[in-house]
């Protein structure tokens, strides 16, 4: 399947749409490595979260939305993350909880989004499953940020997320044992956690996708 054009910024949106679905079914090895490493606890036990890995068209290529989190926060202070957040009893499914923090963090409405199965849960050392929602929107949204929440979004190119060769694997310490992550310089961000995992799991999906 030819899923690049020629110059590897653009992909069909059909194309897109089908490898966003595929995503919930992926084999999802890194993520589950990482999962094993931080659960010391029973599942239920953490509480429920979900991320919004936004695709959006951007300077005539398919980019993902970023940001960058308010250094006023109590956690993860300056990291770079998806929009999103806590689940809250009022949300009718994760997929809500994804698309009102989006829209509390970034000002996108719900209708902006057209979302797919969402990816099972990744667990943090900060108590959280954290459940990834894939989403497209076929035009730019207008972003209005939340100066509380967000000090900065950004779009990183979906041709460069989906590329393995970009990532760098960081080790890093946690409860006496040595552990890889990769990380994603791009610019000056550094991208690496969570959202780094998340994506590249989806790149190395990307690799064998059909």
């Amino acid at each position: 399947m030819q899923c690049l054009s020629e110059n590897h910024k653009t992909m069909n949106i059909e194309t897109l749409r089908r490898l966003l679905k595929s995503l919930s079914a992926q084999p999802h090895g890194l993520l589950n490595k990482r999962n094993r490493l931080f659960i010391r606890q029973p599942a239920d036990s953490f509480r429920p979260a979900a991320v919004l890995l936004a695709v959006v068209p951007h300077q005539e290529e398919w980019k993902i939305l970023l940001t960058k989190r308010a250094e006023t926060l109590k956690h993860h202070t300056g990291q770079v993350a998806f929009p999103g957040g806590g689940y809250d009893q009022e949300d009718a499914s994760l997929t809500v909880t994804a698309l009102r923090e989006a829209h509390e963090e970034v000002g996108t409405p719900y209708h902006t989004w057209e979302t797919f199965d969402i990816i099972p849960p990744c667990y943090t050392p900060s108590g959280y499953a954290v459940y990834t929602v894939p989403a497209l929107s076929e035009t730019e949204p207008k972003l209005i940020l939340n100066p509380s929440e967000v000090a900065e979004a950004f779009y990183v190119p979906l041709s460069f997320v989906l590329d393995t060769a970009n990532y760098r694997q960081r080790i890093f310490q946690y409860q006496n044992q040595t552990a890889q992550a990769p990380a994603l310089p791009y610019l000056h961000y550094d991208i690496w956690g969570l959202t780094a995992s998340i994506l590249y799991s989806m790149a190395e999906h990307f690799r064998h996708y059909r």
